[in-house]
């Protein structure tokens, strides 16, 4: 067993190569578990049942307001978990309250009516306390990982990772939906309380197990933190390095954008078209198709011309499958003895494509992250990226809810397709302003870090 004399465990053990890739499969094992749970949450059945309680455009964009301000508890306990001698551990901890408190809406989409008006805002401050929760673990996770995975393959691991876990995801979504269609009420349009409650339980189930599993990923020995520095000096000291700062400004604007169409799309869809829980599901699938199909490749490409060179060109192409949604109609499509809105298939299409970018731009932003923090603080650097992404970002839900809310009931203007022009084409033209003349220069400025071999 040939061992590798740069990894040592937090019990002083050295890391065998075979343990270190054996490491990987079981961290691509939980992965899958994490992304089930994560789809079958955050996704499409967390929007569609806010949507089927009465919530309003505000309090849907609120919903991913606080899991974007959530971020921000990765600080302090960055703070805390630096002193710790396992990381392992107190990610557990956090993620396990986190996962398991999801119990708790599945109980009340079963128990509580709908009609009830307090019901959006308790699904809101629960979010809020597992998000909460949940992100203190993640700084202490992704320093983990950064340290356990050599920096040379991280494109390639992280590639081929988010190509096998995202099967897992589209096998949530697929369950997810239908679940929810096999609970429909033909009445009033929506899942029935019931199906709800038996998805949240299933993923409550699963993202507990993805913790377990964890158990098995060996653990580097992390770097001591600087605690002899001030609590605020500790906290700015990423930002002193001047590109740390560019990718942090660069990828704020980035999700501010996406967290401003994320979940309005699914709402545009609903409201005024006739779409099944299925068929929105569908494009979520055909997201991770994408991610599927590209993984590997995108992969690749990000060790051979580095994450900044193609985070770019993502930037610059991002905007090409958006373009579907200015040709959607109400009609539809056979093939076969089957039968789908043009709609659903159109933007399936762009879907495949959109989540291969998507996918690959979390690539690039997980390698410029580890390469422009030094292992020693390294935790509090992932910490404050990801907090100052969130901060930025968590505008972008509650903007697109206001454009949503407010935006003019009889504007007559509309799309290619003859459509009305909506709320929801508003925000893409914002997403994409702002993307090419915000996100993208800031990363073209980033210095491109040294290859390392």
């Amino acid at each position: 067993m040939t061992a590798v004399p740069e990894l040592i465990d937090a019990k002083g053990r050295r890391i065998s190569r075979d343990d270190l890739f054996f490491s990987m499969r079981v961290n691509a094992v939980a992965g899958c578990l994490g992304s089930a749970w994560f789809a079958m949450t955050y996704g499409m059945p967390l929007t569609m049942f806010m949507q089927s309680i009465g919530a309003s455009g505000l309090v849907i964009g609120l919903v991913t307001t606080v899991r974007l301000f959530a971020l921000s508890a990765q600080i302090p306990a960055a703070l805390f978990s630096e002193r710790l001698d396992s990381r392992k551990t107190f990610w557990s901890r956090c993620s396990f309250i986190s996962r398991s408190l999801w119990f708790v809406p599945a109980g009340l989409a079963l128990w509580c009516s709908p009609s009830r008006p307090w019901l959006p805002f308790a699904l809101l401050s629960i979010v809020c306390i597992s998000e909460m929760i949940g992100n203190a673990s993640t700084a202490p996770w992704l320093s983990w990982m950064a340290d356990l995975i050599p920096l040379r393959i991280t494109g390639r691991f992280w590639g081929i990772r988010q190509s096998i876990v995202t099967v897992a995801s589209l096998t949530g979504l697929v369950l997810a939906g239908q679940i929810l269609d096999a609970n429909h009420n033909p009445i009033s349009g929506h899942a029935r309380g019931r199906g709800f409650a038996i998805v949240f339980a299933i993923a409550a189930l699963v993202g507990v197990l993805d913790v377990l599993v964890h158990f098995f990923v060996h653990e580097p020995r992390p770097a001591p933190a600087p605690h002899a520095a001030a609590i605020h000096r500790r906290i700015l000291a990423p930002f002193a390095n001047r590109d740390f700062r560019l990718l942090t400004l660069s990828l704020g604007a980035w999700n501010f954008g996406l967290s401003m169409i994320g979940s309005f799309a699914l709402v545009y869809l609903k409201r005024d078209f006739t779409i099944s829980y299925s068929q929105l599901a569908a494009l979520s699938i055909a997201g991770a198709l994408g991610a599927i199909i590209t993984g590997y490749a995108f992969g690749e490409i990000l060790d051979r011309i580095g994450a900044r060179r193609l985070g770019s060109l993502l930037f610059f192409v991002t905007p090409l499958p958006l373009v579907s949604w200015l040709f959607v109609t109400h009609s539809t499509l056979r093939l076969g003895p089957f039968v789908f809105p043009q709609s659903i298939a159109l933007l399936s299409l762009a879907a495949i494509i959109s989540g291969g970018i998507y996918s690959a731009v979390s690539l690039c932003q997980l390698r410029l992250a580890s390469e422009l923090s030094a292992p020693r603080g390294r935790t509090m650097s992932m910490a404050v990226h990801w907090s100052f992404v969130g901060l930025l970002s968590a505008l972008g839900p509650t903007a697109g809810g206001l454009i949503m809310d407010r935006f003019p009931a009889h504007l007559r203007l509309s799309i290619p397709s003859g459509l009305p022009f909506s709320f929801y084409h508003a925000q893409l033209i914002l997403f994409v302003l702002l993307l090419w003349f915000v996100a993208l220069p800031l990363l073209l400025a980033i210095r491109p870090p040294a290859r390392p071999f």
